[in-house]
């Protein structure tokens, strides 16, 4: 069991075998599951991150939160890779596993996973639930001067003092001036497995060649996009131009909220999740 601050605690990850490499993840079921959801994490972040939404979800629905390759728990990787690289990684996770058909979320290049995967792997994608994220490509919005400084972390900071000060910098100004132990987990969730150096830029070579653009129109999935509107990192303009571009999505903009609606305003977050989840369901079971 790992437990971090916030009553976050953790069982020994489960694993999936992919050719002789591992990939992690933590999964919660209930005994009569509507579906299966599958979390996808951002840039640098482990599977942790979905702490507040897994057991929430994982009420309704067989929850999957995974590591991506080269993170936390699952088995390192030492050559360069591409968002489809990824994509793939997460419909071979869902195959191991016997899933036919999932609701995916990812956050930030988690987001951009969820997309490649809808793209590659259509079969597999029952809905998107496309968080803080973006198409990429010449339609992109670049972030902030402070926030894309982020991007380009000082490895001779320690690493939960990095974390800490990123978080500060991609949230609502001011998230953690009354929060000193949710800054706290933040550095505790950065400070297990930490991630090398080297496997940070690994990734973040692979979010900046992601483009899914031109594919847009072709996904048919159910897409929620949720965004907040002082996001410094992702824009909320990369938002509002999937809901536009992505047949019939729908979109929901946090006021006053930053790149982590998941932490920054998780109860608003999960109830808009589950509602969406609860009205394909129901679309379902009229057409059935």
């Amino acid at each position: 069991m790992t437990t971090f601050g916030f009553g976050l605690s953790f069982g020994a990850p489960k694993f999936v075998d992919l050719g002789g490499r591992r990939l992690a993840y933590d999964e919660v079921t209930p005994q009569n599951p509507q579906g299966t959801l599958l979390l996808l994490s951002g840039l640098g972040s482990k599977r942790f991150g979905w702490g507040r939404q897994l057991p929430v979800f994982g009420q309704h629905y067989r929850t999957i939160a995974m590591d991506h390759r080269d993170v936390g728990d699952s088995d390192p990787f030492e050559e360069p890779y591409t968002m489809h690289d990824q994509a793939d990684d997460a419909a071979a996770l869902l195959r191991a596993l016997g899933v036919e058909g999932a609701h995916v979320a990812g956050i930030s290049m988690g987001g951009m996973v969820a997309l490649n995967l809808a793209q590659r792997h259509p079969q597999l994608v029952r809905s998107l639930i496309l968080v803080a994220t973006s198409a990429g490509g010449r339609t992109h919005v670049g972030p902030t001067a402070e926030a894309a400084a982020v991007l380009r972390p000082d490895p001779g900071q320690e690493i939960g003092e990095r974390a800490q000060n990123t978080y500060r910098i991609i949230c609502r100004p001011g998230h953690f001036d009354s929060r000193p132990e949710e800054a706290e987990l933040v550095a505790q969730l950065a400070r297990y497995k930490p991630m090398r150096s080297a496997a940070y830029l690994r990734q973040y070579e692979a979010a900046r060649g992601h483009d899914v653009t031109t594919h847009l129109q072709d996904i048919r999935a159910p897409s929620l996009v949720i965004h907040g509107d002082l996001d410094p990192l992702v824009p909320v303009g990369n938002g509002r131009m999937l809901a536009q571009r992505l047949p019939g999505a729908r979109l929901h903009e946090y006021p006053g909220i930053g790149h982590m609606p998941i932490m920054e305003c998780p109860d608003e977050f999960n109830r808009d999740v589950l509602e969406f989840l609860g009205t394909l369901d129901d679309q379902s079971k009229e057409n059935a």
